[in-house]
């Protein structure tokens, strides 16, 4: 900008001739040469405005009414902090995302985050091209959900072999236990999630010319025998009752984080869906598996779930777990936090047991 500064004609000088004020160069009309300080039109001073005061960041979101709103819930009930509202910078989204994180991490996230990788959302449309937390909708319905970034890896077989050494029912007991305690709140894919899927496979075969020459997964060999025999669980008391005569550190250890387990997945109810909610996932697929259980690495259940995985995101899949509530209704908010904390207690409990399983594998 320094260029454009102001000039003056000089009396003095004869005709066609200007003076430059700041360098004393001459115009010749005569000469026909000419300064380039000549050729700018005079002016004032040119000064580029201040911008102190003004914000330097401005943020648009849709849904900001239903936003405050929750905020201003998780703040009367006491589930986020008062002085939440000053740390986040007097912004609902980032209130509502912290509180969540909080409530996670102080109930074993970073320790679930090792074995299983799930998201958790807030959403107020459960189609599946639902709005995300920044672009929330102005009703008072909300959801919680839970869904699975990828799924977490279980080695069953040598657990169940350990088991079956000091109780022929034990292994499948523990199984039962295991996959109960964790299917009430996520999707476990184990050896029947299999065997549908080849039965399935066997009957779009059965009329095809060479069907029979397809060979499909063989998951009943890849299934113990404690599994596929007439062996009916036994009690949960027991189980307590054998923990207590037994010595092997191994199996206590086995014994007890499946017993924490199943005490912690009985702590909360699982959310009932609405038929108006069924009605909006109608089109998703099924839930994505959060966890495969396998009974060796590459076996033939690892097979079917390989297989079967690459069409599970064809459409949009359901949430694992769907928990409902009111923004405005402080009771509504604390039930839905209060079943989000016992389904990370349940989480915790299942990362547990998987790594105490997982020594068992070579």
């Amino acid at each position: 900008m320094s260029g454009l500064e102001k000039r003056e004609c000089d009396p003095s000088a004869g005709a066609g001739q200007w003076a430059a004020k700041r360098t004393g160069q001459l115009l010749d009309v005569a000469s026909g040469v000419a300064t380039s300080d000549g050729l700018i039109a005079s002016g004032c001073h040119w000064s580029i405005p201040a911008l102190r005061g003004v914000p330097t960041e401005y943020q648009f979101f849709g849904g900001l009414n239903a936003a405050a709103r929750l905020a201003k819930t998780l703040v009367a009930s006491g589930i986020a902090q008062a002085d939440a509202w000053s740390r986040v910078g007097r912004d609902p989204f980032r209130l509502i995302e912290q509180t969540l994180k909080d409530r996670i991490d102080t109930h074993g996230g970073q320790e679930i985050d090792t074995d299983l990788f799930l998201a958790v959302g807030l959403v107020s449309d459960l189609a599946p091209c639902g709005t995300e937390v920044g672009e929330l909708a102005d009703g008072n319905e909300m959801y919680l959900v839970l869904e699975p970034e990828s799924a977490g890896y279980v080695v069953l077989g040598p657990t169940l072999r350990l088991l079956d050494g000091v109780h022929p029912r034990l292994p499948v007991t523990f199984f039962n236990l295991f996959t109960h305690a964790l299917n009430r709140w996520v999707r476990v894919y184990d050896y029947r999630d299999a065997a549908e899927r080849v039965q399935q496979l066997r009957e779009w075969y059965e009329g095809d010319p060479e069907g029979e020459t397809i060979e499909l997964p063989d998951v009943d060999g890849a299934t113990p025998r404690c599994l596929r025999g007439k062996w009916n669980p036994l009690k949960e008391r027991f189980v307590e009752q054998l923990y207590g005569t037994l010595r092997n550190r191994r199996v206590r250890a086995l014994l007890a984080g499946v017993l924490d387990l199943s005490a912690a997945s009985r702590q909360g109810e699982r959310p009932k869906i609405t038929e108006s909610v069924q009605e909006r996932l109608a089109d998703s697929n099924p839930p994505v598996p959060a966890l495969v259980a396998v009974f060796e690495k590459h076996d033939a259940i690892e097979g079917c779930f390989d297989e079967e995985a690459q069409g599970m995101l064809e459409c949009a899949p359901e949430p694992n777990l769907i928990v409902p509530f009111l923004s405005g209704d402080m009771e509504s908010v604390r039930a839905a936090f209060q079943t989000l904390e016992v389904a990370c207690n349940v989480f915790r409990e299942g990362v547990g047991l998987i790594k105490l399983m997982m020594e068992l594998v070579e």
